[in-house]
């Protein structure tokens, strides 16, 4: 993804945000991170890139993806981030966001399970990990359910974040998923 393409749109103006998307696999996260990089210039990462970048499949290239991932997370710069929202690291994303010392916007994206499953299945990406993943048709459900666990416990509750939750239905386009959230996130800047 190229942040400092922006021949289709001009640039939100907006202050500085972090933007974390969260969301189980194919529910549409780097697609809405790409409009929101190339609408903001922002710089985008996630734990996926970081992974590529950084991690070479073992343990410790695990722990190097995450500590650049997590890194990024506490910079005091604007930024749309991606990772799952669930699993052991919630804890360590939210403390280094909270760091940062700019407004933080976690946005989780839902879609139908059938819909993720659909879209996981058709990726192309080999992304480095020291884990195999079980087969998508359990592992979508298993990652939202987590998400959800963290979303009750954290990413909700943390007054320093606006959280939102947005549910949309599979035919919903991804025009209007990102209208969506710009709309929501000029509302918010409005308001600080």
């Amino acid at each position: 993804m190229d942040p400092l393409d922006f021949s289709n749109m001009k640039r939100l103006a907006i202050s500085p945000w972090k933007i974390l998307l969260i969301g189980t696999l194919g529910s549409g996260k780097t697609t809405l991170a790409e409009l929101l990089v190339r609408d903001t210039g922002f710089p985008y990462a996630s734990i996926d890139e970081c992974r590529i970048r950084y991690g070479d499949g073992t343990i410790s290239g695990e722990d190097c993806a995450w500590d650049h991932f997590l890194e990024i997370c506490g910079s005091s710069t604007p930024a749309i981030l991606e990772f799952s929202g669930g699993g052991i690291h919630v804890d360590e994303v939210r403390k280094n966001l909270l760091c940062s010392t700019i407004p933080v916007w976690v946005i989780w994206l839902v879609l139908p399970m059938d819909t993720c499953i659909t879209r996981a299945l058709q990726r192309q990406k080999n992304i480095p990990a020291p884990f195999p993943w079980g087969p998508i048709e359990y592992s979508v459900p298993a990652i939202h359910d987590s998400i959800g666990c963290a979303w009750d416990s954290v990413w909700s509750r943390e007054p320093g974040f606006h959280a939102t939750r947005q549910e949309s239905r599979s035919t919903t386009s991804v025009g209007d998923r990102y209208s969506v959230i710009t709309r929501d996130l000029l509302a918010r800047i409005r308001e600080t």
